[in-house]
């Protein structure tokens, strides 16, 4: 069949390459130019913001080793610093990072305006789509990992250490590297249902494929959790593997609604979604049990 050519009397026959906004180079790298600085100049007066709170933050870092300690009942435990600038340092790259990470969607958001210049109509509204929900994903990955995940496992750390008759004065750098490797590394992993959303949708990957694939899937998930998670034991394994497993069917789910054979998705057909949901929420409200649970091991 021959080349479509594009016919600027008939309305139908508009090459899409005309739709796409012309600009120079000298244009781009201005375009570049502004929009760097405005996320750099977002991101160092989120860190400001952060150093200047950051007692505050710091308190609820450690609040969930507070909370094990006092849960498990050991007497006079409490986080230590191993050199003179180890509380210091530790203090400020804790603030730097969550500074970053609370500009990080204004700083995605200038990305974004800069690419979409290149970008067709029906790429665009795919973004507006995704974009939002990555974000909400983020968020909730991370507030598993802090709410749920974090205080499980430091209350059987801590039981398990008083079981033994060790007294659980964690160290400020590796406590910290642990906390920010479950709020960061949950994030992450929550972004994977929309990375296997796309993977199906372009036809890179098939749905029989992934759902074949479930076995190799969960050992990758303990093998991840192991990676993600500093000194793991098998319950912190557990705690970030069992997301992970329960994120990769519910992106195998989503592979029906999405690609060239897609079905359409109706409230009768959601009920996998509505079921994760339900299970997320009632972990977060039976969250306490969960960590009584845990010390009660010993």
């Amino acid at each position: 069949m021959g080349a479509v050519v594009a016919d600027p009397t008939r309305p139908g026959t508009q090459d899409p390459e005309d739709a796409l906004p012309r600009m120079t180079l000298g244009e781009h790298l201005d375009e570049l130019r502004r929009r760097v600085f405005r996320s750099t100049l977002a991101v160092v007066g989120a860190m400001v913001v952060a150093v200047v709170f950051h007692e505050r933050i710091f308190g609820w870092a450690v609040h969930p080793y507070l909370r094990a300690i006092a849960d498990a009942g050991v007497a006079d435990a409490k986080i230590q610093a191993i050199s003179p600038l180890d509380t210091f340092v530790q203090t400020m790259k804790l603030a730097f990072l969550v500074g970053f990470v609370a500009a990080s969607p204004y700083v995605l958001a200038q990305m974004w305006g800069f690419i979409a210049a290149g970008l067709y109509p029906h790429e665009k509204r795919a973004v507006r789509v995704f974009f939002p929900i990555s974000l909400v994903l983020f968020v909730a990955g991370c507030a598993t990992a802090l709410i749920m995940i974090l205080p499980i496992a430091l209350r059987f750390l801590v039981g398990f250490g008083a079981h033994l008759g060790v007294r659980s004065d964690f160290a400020i750098g590796p406590y910290l590297s642990l906390v920010l490797s479950l709020l960061f590394g949950m994030g992450v992993a929550f972004q994977l249902p929309l990375v296997m959303l796309f993977l199906q949708a372009v036809g890179i990957v098939e749905r029989e494929t992934l759902r074949r694939g479930w076995r190799l899937a969960v050992l990758i998930a303990f093998v991840v959790s192991m990676i993600l998670t500093p000194d793991p034991t098998p319950v912190s394994q557990t705690l970030m593997a069992g997301p992970l497993v329960g994120l990769y069917f519910l992106g195998v789910w989503g592979g029906r609604f999405v690609g060239e054979s897609r079905e359409r998705l109706t409230l009768w057909k959601a009920w996998p979604l509505a079921l994760a949901v339900l299970t997320l929420l009632a972990l977060f409200v039976f969250r306490d049990d969960l960590t009584r649970l845990a010390g009660a091991m010993f």
